[in-house]
């Protein structure tokens, strides 16, 4: 059994995004395995709840201007370190984004799980990071040099964005949790529909999707368009508007944004989608398109990594440019054109998640690799407790 503290600012049960979710999913089965789970993380007040048998903990950020972002991770470390020293704490899993721990900890090994990080999107769109976030971020990988990586995209990618190493590394990608075999109904969901899921920006693709599929819901009047996910603002108005001006208005009253839902909804809206597009120019292990994929849903991804890692195109699902309109509405097109094509798409892409993507096959290696640490820890401080792993 071990003791298991991960951080995380966006662990549900609150707003979260993609790495609340993945944390979420490790931490629930790991927890189920016998260790002792807790997630800790700054917010506006100090809060504990507990999700199952995990405890979540919130540590109040400072709100001091210029200042509160350093103090705030001082005060973080502080509460870890203090936990460490008590016997409660055995290993600490960081995400990469934001930078929290950039000056690590004494007393148990410490594992960065590289989701992206904001420094390494905004080299890739070619924008600034901001020297704090930088900072903090290259601290964080520089001062605790155990990583797991989500794809070979991101490790690769963190290396040439920051110049440095780890000691030990793995890849692991993000886990699929299990999908309940009974599911809530939507009962305003079209009949006939392409699916697009994520926060509904530029940078994921959005505004490209509307794009794609115009051509397409005008030789179809039966097909709809569905966004699920938060609205973001673009250029000083909602991107909701733009794709509204995208599409036009002979099928304007064909697209639906359903805004945030809960993971059983955006499954359920997978699960009767015709296809599931996601065009996005930059993802690290996008834990909806390995959803939909186990969902049955036809998946149209982008072929700039990591889209390669995690579809075989053709046989998994299908990859087009996400800068290139066309190319994602002729993809699109013929898996709406050929039912027996989307069928084996589909076939083919839940074998693939249940051999390379399954909860276990992600728990066991995430399992294996803190062990490593752990021991690897042990021999270079060979006066620190022994750690009584759990064998199944």
């Amino acid at each position: 059994m071990m003791r298991i503290t991960f951080l995380c600012n966006e662990y549900p049960l609150r707003p979260h995004a993609g790495i609340g979710m993945a944390v979420q999913t490790i931490a629930r089965e790991l927890s189920q395995r016998g260790h002792e789970v807790t997630v800790v993380g700054l917010g506006n007040a100090v809060e504990q709840a507990n999700d199952g048998a995990i405890q979540v903990i919130t540590l109040q950020r400072c709100k001091l201007p210029y200042l509160g972002n350093l103090l705030s991770r001082i005060r973080l470390r502080r509460w870890l370190s203090a936990r460490v020293r008590a016997g409660r704490i055995d290993i600490i899993e960081v995400p990469d984004s934001e930078g929290l721990l950039p000056f690590g900890i004494s007393g148990c090994p410490v594992v960065v799980r590289l989701h992206l990080t904001f420094t390494a999107v905004k080299r890739v769109t070619g924008k600034d990071a901001g020297r704090g976030i930088t900072f903090f971020e290259r601290r964080t990988l520089s001062k605790n040099s155990n990583w797991i990586a989500v794809s070979n995209y991101v490790m690769d990618l963190t290396r040439a964005t920051f110049g440095v190493s780890a000691k030990r590394e793995a890849i692991i990608y993000n886990a699929v949790g299990l999908v309940p075999s009974i599911l809530p109904k939507l009962p305003n969901l079209p009949g006939s529909y392409v699916l697009y899921a994520g926060k509904v920006c530029k940078r994921k693709g959005a505004d490209l999707l509307a794009e794609a599929v115009r051509d397409i819901m005008i030789q179809r009047p039966d097909l709809h368009l569905v966004y699920v996910g938060g609205i973001f603002k673009e250029e000083g108005r909602l991107i909701s508007e733009a794709i509204s001006d995208i599409l036009g208005p002979r099928v304007n009253d064909r697209v639906h944004f359903l805004g945030r839902l809960d993971r059983e909804k955006v499954l359920s809206c997978m699960r009767h989608a015709k296809v599931f597009a996601f065009p996005s120019h930059i993802e690290a292990c996008p834990l909806v398109v390995l959803e939909a994929m186990t969902c049955g849903v036809p998946v149209v991804f982008t072929k700039h990594p990591p889209g390669p890692e995690l579809i075989v195109d053709g046989m998994t699902g299908m990859l087009a440019d996400p800068s290139c309109p066309k190319e994602f509405a002729e993809k699109i097109s013929r898996i709406l054109d050929d039912p027996a094509l989307a069928n084996r798409l589909c076939q083919n892409a839940q074998a693939v998640i249940a051999e390379q993507f399954s909860l276990e096959k992600c728990t066991d290696a995430t399992e294996q690799f803190y062990e490593d640490c752990l021991k690897g820890y042990q021999v270079a401080s060979p006066n620190l407790r022994a750690v009584k792993f759990r064998t199944r």
